[in-house]
């Protein structure tokens, strides 16, 4: 697993093409899938970094891909997940952080944004895993 690969599961192909140039200049690569189905299939294969992740699919709600990001066995249900979308009023954003995801970007975004919030959720989530969190201060 790279921490510089990220899974973007949007449906926007546009979108998803910004998003990949975007990350691309900051070092990560990016896999695209454009349902619910295929982005928790290719996580199942290969673990990504970071999920980028889509609450309106065409073929489901991406709250209910991140419960089941959650639910999947080993690594897959600890990867980083940040939450793109058009939806945002503040109760899908409280929603999407109590089911699990480590942050929340409504769209539209300032790519410059969105790259911090990758940086910043990736050093957090290595931070925590080499158990050298902030939570430590005294």
């Amino acid at each position: 697993m790279s921490s510089s690969e990220i899974l973007l599961i949007d449906d926007d192909r546009r979108l998803a093409d910004m998003v990949g140039r975007y990350l691309g200049q900051a070092g990560f690569a990016v896999q695209h899938q454009g349902t619910a189905r295929e982005g928790l299939a290719a996580l199942g294969q290969q673990v990504p970094g970071l999920v980028l992740l889509d609450l309106m699919l065409p073929d489901g709600d991406g709250l209910d891909v991140c419960r089941q990001i959650r639910q999947m066995p080993g690594a897959a249900a600890t990867v980083p997940v940040l939450m793109l979308t058009a939806r945002g009023e503040t109760t899908d954003r409280i929603v999407g952080l109590e089911i699990g995801a480590d942050d929340y970007l409504p769209k539209p975004f300032e790519p410059r944004e969105l790259v911090a919030r990758v940086q910043t959720v990736l050093r957090r989530f290595r931070a925590a895993s080499s158990g050298g969190g902030a939570d430590s201060a005294g």
